[in-house]
Parts: C-alpha cells; sequence; structure tokens
C-alpha cells in the first residue's frame, strides 16, 4: 500500500523511534546512539543500535535492521499498512485515504474484535444453563468464581454451529472466523465451531488484547487434551506466555513457569501472582526475550517425564542465553503445581520456591542418573559429560564453582576437574574459530547471501554499490551534485539498482529516506539496507569527495562486468556455431 511521503514523515515524526523500541528494549545511552539487547536473537552483550539521527534501529550481530514501522510490525506481528495505521492511532493521527486498499488479507484489528467478542460468548455460556457440567469442572478444580472471572474463563458448547452463527450475526465475515482459528468450512460450505465442548481460556496479551484461546476437553474421551489457537494474524504461539498480562505487574522480579493454563491460574488464586505458561509446549527463544524484559529469574516447574525433562533443559539453555536466571522445582511425586498445592498447602509450595534447584546443579544431577556411578567406567563417562557442560560456561567463576560440584559427584579432586574443563574450553574456542571463520570466508566471498545474488560474482562491485547507497541514505543531500554520473542504469547488480530506483525520488530531493517505504522490500531487504546505513554512520569520510571516489571505482567495475559479459555471450555464441556445424557435418555424412 502506498501512502503519501508527508503522511509517512509526520508518523515517523510523531512516534519516537527511541519511545516506540524501548516498549520491548532496555536501551543505554552510548555516545550518540542506544544501545540494547537485540529483541530478535539470543544475546547477553549488546549489539541492538537505535540511531536517533536517521531514526533507524541495526543490530550488528543478527543483522536486523529497519525504521519504526519496520519495527512495529516485527513486534507486534502487524502487516505493512496495519503497522502504519496502528501508529497512527498511537499518536491520534488521521488515516489517510489510498486507492489501493489492501485486497483478501484479514485484519489484525478484526480478528482480535471477533476474538473477544468469542471470548464474551464463551462466558456467558459458562454461566448459562448450557454451562453446567463446565462450571462443576471449575468446582472440582476448587477455582473460584472470582477467579474464573478474572480470567475471564468461559464454555465453547457441545454445538456445531452456535458461535458461528452469534459472530456472523454480530457482522463478521467467514474469512475472518477461518483467519482468527474461530470456525472452519465444511464440506457443505457451512460453518462449524472448532472449540465444542470444551473450557475456554482466553489467550490475553500484554496490551489486554484477546488473541486467542486455549480450551480443555469436559468429555476426558476427547484425544486432544488441549486445542490451543494456532499462528492468525493477531497471534503467535511461540512469542505468547500466558498470564504476563498480570504477571508483569506482580511487582516481583521473577516468574514461576508452568505447563499448562490452568496450573498457572491455580497459582494465582493462591497468591502466587508472577505464574505464566507456555500452553504446554517448551520455551522458545521468542519467549525468552519476552520474559528477559520483566524478569530476571524464572522457576521452572515442568512434569518430570521425558518431554519435560527435555523441555526443562531447552529452557535453561534459552533463559541463560538472554540473561535470565533459571531454577527448578522439584514437586515430588506430585505432576503439577496444582496438584501439590491441593494436597500440601501454599505455604509448602514456597518453600518448593526457596529450596529450588540451580540450573547447573539440575544439569548435573541429570547428566548422572544417565549413568551408574556405581561403576569406574560409568562414572568416567559421567566425568567427561559433566566436565563438557562445564567448559560451555561463560564466566570462570561459574566453571570453577562448576568443576567444584564436578569433583563431588565424582570423588574427582578440584585440580583434575579444572584440567579437563579447560582442556575441553580449548578444544571447544579453536573448533568455533575455525567454524566462524569458515562462515566469515563464506560471507565474504558471498555464498548464501540471499539478498544480493550477485556477490558471489561480482563482490568488489557490490562493496562499492553498499558504500554509495550507504552515503546516499545517511547523506541524501550529497546526490544532487553527483546526479549526472550516478543512475540507475549505473549500478552492476539488479538488487543495487533495486534500492536506488526506491529512494531516487528522495535522494534527489535531498530528504531523509523512509526505509521501510510502502512495504517495498521484504525484511530481509530491508535489513540489509539499514546495515548500508548503519555502517556510514560508524565512518567519518561521508563526503562528496569520498562518493565521487566510489562512483569512479563503479565506474571501472561496471566497464569490466560489461567486459566480462561481452566475453562471455561471444564465447557462447561461438560454442553454439561450432556445435551447429558438427550436427550439418554429421548429417551430410549420414546422408551419403
Amino acid at each position: 500500500m502506498a501512502f503519501s511521503q508527508g503522511f509517512l514523515e509526520e508518523i515517523k515524526d510523531r512516534n519516537d523511534i527511541i519511545d516506540i523500541v524501548s516498549q520491548y528494549v532496555a536501551l543505554k545511552r552510548a555516545s550518540s546512539v542506544m544501545i540494547g539487547l537485540c529483541p530478535f536473537h539470543n544475546e547477553k552483550t549488546p549489539s541492538f543500535t537505535v540511531f536517533p539521527k536517521t531514526r533507524s534501529y541495526y543490530c550488528f550481530g543478527c543483522g536486523a535492521g529497519g525504521d519504526v514501522v519496520s519495527f512495529t510490525m516485527a513486534m507486534g506481528g502487524f502487516s505493512y499498512p496495519e503497522a502504519v495505521e496502528h501508529l497512527a492511532n498511537r499518536v491520534g493521527l488521521q488515516m489517510e485515504d489510498t486507492e489501493d486498499k489492501p485486497v483478501n488479507r484479514v485484519r489484525r484489528d478484526r480478528v482480535v474484535a471477533a476474538t473477544t467478542e468469542a471470548a464474551r460468548f464463551y462466558h456467558r455460556c459458562l454461566n448459562a444453563p448450557m454451562g453446567q457440567a463446565a462450571r462443576d469442572y471449575l468446582e472440582k478444580r476448587a477455582l473460584s468464581s472470582l477467579t474464573v472471572r478474572r480470567f475471564g474463563i468461559g464454555f465453547a458448547p457441545d454445538s456445531w454451529d452456535m458461535l458461528a452463527k452469534h459472530l456472523t450475526a454480530q457482522g463478521f465475515t467467514v474469512e475472518e472466523l477461518e483467519a482468527a482459528f474461530l470456525c472452519r468450512r465444511g464440506k457443505n460450505g457451512g460453518l462449524y465451531d472448532i472449540f465444542r465442548n470444551r473450557i475456554a481460556f482466553p489467550l490475553i496479551d500484554i496490551n489486554g488484547d484477546v488473541l486467542g484461546f486455549s480450551a480443555r476437553r469436559l468429555n476426558e474421551a476427547d484425544d486432544r487434551k488441549y486445542v490451543n489457537t494456532s499462528d492468525t494474524p493477531a497471534f503467535k504461539k511461540s512469542r505468547f506466555v500466558f498470564g504476563m498480562n498480570m504477571a508483569k505487574s506482580f511487582g516481583e522480579d521473577s516468574l514461576i513457569m508452568c505447563e499448562g493454563c490452568m496450573d498457572a491460574v491455580a497459582l494465582h488464586q493462591a497468591g502466587f501472582g508472577n505464574a505464566v505458561a507456555t500452553l504446554g509446549t517448551a520455551i522458545t527463544s521468542e519467549q525468552a526475550r519476552l520474559i528477559a524484559r520483566h524478569a530476571k529469574t524464572v522457576y521452572l516447574s515442568y512434569d518430570s517425564d521425558g518431554a519435560g525433562k527435555n523441555a526443562t533443559l531447552k529452557g535453561i539453555k534459552l533463559l541463560s542465553e538472554v540473561g535470565v536466571g533459571a531454577k527448578i522445582l522439584d514437586l515430588g511425586a506430585t505432576k503439577d503445581p496444582d496438584e501439590y498445592i491441593k494436597q500440601f498447602g501454599a505455604e509448602a509450595f514456597r518453600r518448593v520456591i526457596k529450596g529450588s534447584t540451580g540450573q547447573m546443579d539440575y544439569k548435573l544431577k541429570e547428566i548422572a542418573e544417565g549413568f551408574n556411578m556405581s561403576l569406574p567406567e560409568e562414572k568416567l563417562r559421567a566425568f567427561d559429560r559433566m566436565c563438557a557442560y562445564a567448559a560451555t560456561l561463560s564466566g570462570k567463576a561459574e566453571r570453577e564453582i562448576c568443576a567444584a560440584r564436578i569433583g563431588e559427584h565424582c570423588g574427582v579432586s578440584l585440580s583434575a576437574v579444572l584440567e579437563s574443563v579447560e582442556r575441553k574450553l580449548l578444544i571447544s574456542a579453536r573448533r568455533v574459530k575455525k567454524e566462524e571463520a569458515g562462515r566469515e570466508m563464506q560471507n565474504s566471498l558471498g555464498f548464501g547471501d540471499k539478498v544480493n545474488r550477485d556477490r558471489v560474482k561480482l563482490p568488489a562491485a557490490v562493496m562499492i554499490e553498499e558504500r554509495i547507497l550507504g552515503m546516499l541514505l545517511f547523506k541524501p543531500e550529497l546526490y544532487p551534485p553527483a546526479a549526472e554520473k550516478l543512475t540507475e542504469n549505473s549500478f552492476v547488480t539488479e538488487f543495487s539498482a533495486k534500492v536506488f530506483r526506491l529512494f531516487a525520488e528522495d535522494f534527489a530531493s535531498g530528504r531523509e529516506p523512509i526505509l521501510s517505504k510502502d512495504g517495498v522490500l521484504t525484511p530481509e531487504e530491508l535489513s540489509r539496507v539499514t546495515g548500508m546505513l548503519a555502517s556510514r554512520q560508524a565512518v567519518n569520510d561521508n563526503s562528496p569527495t569520498a562518493l565521487a571516489a566510489c562512483i569512479q571505482a563503479l565506474e571501472r567495475e561496471k566497464l569490466k562486468a560489461d567486459y566480462d559479459a561481452d566475453i562471455s555471450e561471444r564465447g557462447a555464441a561461438a560454442l553454439e556455431e561450432y556445435i551447429a556445424k558438427l550436427k550439418e557435418k554429421k548429417k551430410s555424412s549420414e546422408d551419403k
């Protein structure tokens, strides 16, 4: 969708990029820029940079970049026009009318509206005569009416299309209900409800929007215990943490992580308002980054079976990567926090939290449980595995503390453990260095570059083109004096020509380009363009002289590329002519 330049500039002017980014990233000033931990990948050292001067952001770690619109798109799951509208609404700016309105795509706000109305419908059904079985179940689980209202818990009736009829009567279209994962189209073309005869837990994000449902079966014969909303224009399961909308305001710097909604709700009722859940799945990197914005410590309370242990180990790893400490709750023979509190009480659960196992001890115990420690050979294998784990710890103090624990587990002296850990650390460092060198070599040669596929055969030209584009993006006023010597046809590679063409009017008028302009560039392409801009902000030589030198160098590269292409074309033509003559000679011979 195309918006006017003036409208987009007003969007950027009135939505300060630092304010928008600060909602998701803790920023600190570093000279003339702001830095923080990247919200797009796991890191411990800040490499995510916001440039106030150009109102852009770029991560020097993962390469993600863009402007306030693209950041809003990435963090909110918006399309380009939806992100623009969201930012306009944020500052009370009336949307601009455009002729080329998007078609055949369900808007996020319509999905949220449909899901919100569905939540109201389900809650009314719970309190109606049809909801008696559901109310009995909730009473059996000891959930109070106050808790039920607080979480908006409802009942999806045992009917094929009751919700579908209600929502279509409210003006929602078939496409909207399908996109919201509320209804499906049957073989006869009619709609039927996805959630039926289930307790419906609304999935509410940190802004208070209802995005979907986690629905628990009432009929135990149903194969699926829970049915969760699949990804929609408003909901991404990998980014969502149930209960975070309440836990973030609880006033603690820790969270209790459960597997399902019921456990989190029960903990809230018992006074643990910092309980959250991951909807039955192991934690994801996106969830870990969301958690890192609200907590310093997470108490993991997953099941003790194999899947639960794997989820715990993955959670420890991902949380550690974003600087969040992980502790593990031992609930003994009970299967979940809800059952534990019912059996032993809230105070006993608080004691479990205080006595929780740190991630280091949990990992060493998990390794030891995989071996028969009474046998020397098995103990040696466990020792080797433990030392390999210790070598993955980032700090020397951490490794020494872990080494002491390993010595206790295996009956080995601290010096012997440290020697083994350091040896593995050295081997690991060599392997990582070799892999990084290989990746750098591949990158420098252009292999695997999906944004500019010409890099592998024209690396020098691409480097010069990116310098030129970076200068113009940073200082558009450099272009008018050089306009005669630099046009779209001056560029050797197709991608660079596309970028120049997109911002040509901005360069010609000497105004700041809108990086996410019209949503033309893909996220990967936009990140590459922002990287060009970021690289020029890090150097001082962005003068007319520097631009002229780059233009001259590009002219030489283009002449060389044109010459190589001509030679290749003539060679191919000569080869075709030679093959044609051979065929003609063969045919003549056969005719004789």
